[in-house]
């Protein structure tokens, strides 16, 4: 069974994360261990789907993701 710690949750990039990012790393770790058998597997499948898409595809989705998020920090502030 693979065990979620921040430094494999955040990938190679945890030392670079601010605190604020940390803590919401550790949340959603919290959370999804807390999650029953079937909802982990769903999530499993959903992140399986993901690594099948190319990469320029995931790319543009992460692209517009960041862009969506960005805007809406701005309307949040």
């Amino acid at each position: 069974m693979l065990v979620a710690t921040p430094a494999w949750a955040a990938g190679d990039n945890w030392p670079n994360l601010s605190p604020k990012e940390k803590e919401r790393v550790r949340r959603n770790i919290d959370r999804y261990e807390k999650l029953p058998p079937q909802d982990k597997e769903r999530l499993r499948e959903e992140w399986d789907r993901w690594k099948k898409f190319p990469q320029d595809r995931r790319d543009r989705i992460k692209q517009r993701y960041d862009e969506q998020r960005r805007d809406r920090d701005r309307n949040n502030d």
